[in-house]
């Protein structure tokens, strides 16, 4: 049978692996998100361990401004029809993905209703799709490959289920040996740079900084202190030793790959990040096009 790893909402798996076979799922959650969590096995049996949780709210602000905005999930969806459709006909429009999905009373479903399904969600959400399903579409095969976060993300948008807990059961698969807890939060370094790249640019229009030291500048004022330090090589050559807030710092190396004196961890790259995540969360003008 295997060791599975699910990420359940509101109690209903909506995702899971099983072995060294699973997607890591906790960019979704906040820092500290770990705590003690019901694991339900066979016979209704329950047993406490660790595991990841938050509110379907903060996951949805995650997604949002780390590259699953409305408008980007709906591009993201449309590119993944666009290459399936290199061998099959799929003419399901994200409209129609999204109006079946938001239609759904998430908070009155139970895993009873999942039953017919083998308890797979991606079973039940091909079922919610049958008017576009064809022998030519490949349906099932497509939901059963699409990114994982374009479904969530539609789930998020209902003001019902934000309130819903998300939950990533993963402390069997470390249990078992299958994988450790460096293996669950590795970095994805490549979306983890796109997605601070863009973060500080729409940052960038909304404090109208058109340098990086303005921007610099305007987030000390939001709190972010200004304690890490960067070697800058100056056009004459010269090397400079300056001290910036952690994200321009992680800027200029992402931007600046040429430059030997800076190195860029993973740990910095996710701390950046997170500290840019609060500041969007502080400012009294969403971030505009994200939510």
């Amino acid at each position: 049978m295997g060791t599975e790893i699910t990420l359940s909402l509101n109690g209903i798996t909506i995702d899971y692996g099983k072995n060294r076979y699973w997607r890591r799922h906790h960019w979704l959650f906040p820092p500290d998100s770990i705590r003690e969590i019901d694991y339900l096995y066979a016979d209704n049996v329950t047993e406490t361990k660790p595991g990841f949780e938050t509110a379907l709210q903060k996951t949805h602000f995650r997604l949002c401004h780390l590259g699953y905005s409305l408008q980007e999930t709906k591009s993201r969806f449309e590119s993944a029809v666009i290459r399936w459709n290199r061998t099959a006909d799929l003419r399901l429009s994200f409209a129609d993905f999204y109006a079946r999905l938001t239609s759904l009373d998430f908070p009155a479903l139970t895993t009873a209703d999942l039953k017919p399904y083998v308890w797979d969600f991606r079973r039940f959400v091909v079922d919610l799709l049958t008017d576009w399903d064809t022998d030519d579409a490949g349906l099932e095969d497509f939901i059963f490959g699409l990114d994982f976060a374009i479904t969530l993300r539609v789930l998020a948008d209902p003001i019902a289920n934000r309130s819903l807990p998300l939950r990533w059961h993963h402390q069997d698969l470390v249990d078992s040996g299958w994988a450790s807890m460096e293996d669950l939060t590795d970095v994805d370094r490549g979306t983890y740079i796109i997605d601070h790249t863009m973060f500080v640019g729409r940052l960038q229009d909304y404090a109208n900084a058109n340098t990086p030291g303005k921007l610099d500048d305007w987030l000390v004022q939001q709190g972010v202190p200004r304690a890490t330090p960067y070697t800058r090589v100056q056009r004459n050559g010269a090397i400079a030793q300056e001290t910036t807030t952690l994200p321009i710092a992680v800027r200029n190396k992402i931007h600046h790959p040429e430059n030997p004196h800076n190195t860029l961890s993973d740990q910095e790259l996710v701390a950046s990040i997170e500290l840019l995540l609060e500041v969007a969360k502080a400012l009294p003008i969403p971030l505009p096009g994200l939510l």
